[in-house]
């Protein structure tokens, strides 16, 4: 019998502009506890004011990782700080995300150079969500 590995990896790079969460593996039922303690010490770890979610190295993503997204974002927010995700060229992590409906609570972009086109970087040290997901609406419309 083939065994799954079941794993989810939280790496974070800080950056110029912005604090970079890198996941990888399975964000799912399976890695819920695993990922919630990762996700904590993230948002309790973050000094910038834009932090870039990178989900392109997750493999799997379900209702229960969307969840917590969900609630990440919500903290990062209620901290006043800005959110985006990059999905690079994960397809399907970006179709799960456009068929939950976070492209309407976040910027979801292929790169950073993309969510960087939006601002000066300066402002990046004091940009709210409302401007980063309004400046983000503006340019893909």
């Amino acid at each position: 019998m083939k065994q799954h590995r079941l794993s989810f990896e939280l790496e974070m790079v800080v950056e110029r502009a912005y604090e970079c969460i890198k996941l990888t593996g399975r964000l799912a039922y399976d890695t819920q506890l695993a990922a919630e303690q990762k996700l904590a010490t993230a948002v309790a770890a973050v000094k910038r004011c834009l932090v870039v979610v990178d989900v392109s190295g997750l493999r799997f993503l379900d209702s229960t990782g969307l969840a917590l997204l969900v609630r990440f974002f919500k903290q990062i927010v209620s901290e006043s700080r800005a959110m985006a995700i990059v999905v690079r060229d994960n397809a399907a992590i970006e179709k799960i995300l456009r068929m939950a409906k976070l492209d309407r609570l976040l910027p979801i972009v292929g790169d950073e150079q993309q969510l960087l086109s939006l601002a000066p970087p300066s402002s990046f040290d004091h940009i709210s969500q409302e401007a980063l997901y309004s400046a983000w609406r503006q340019r893909s419309s």
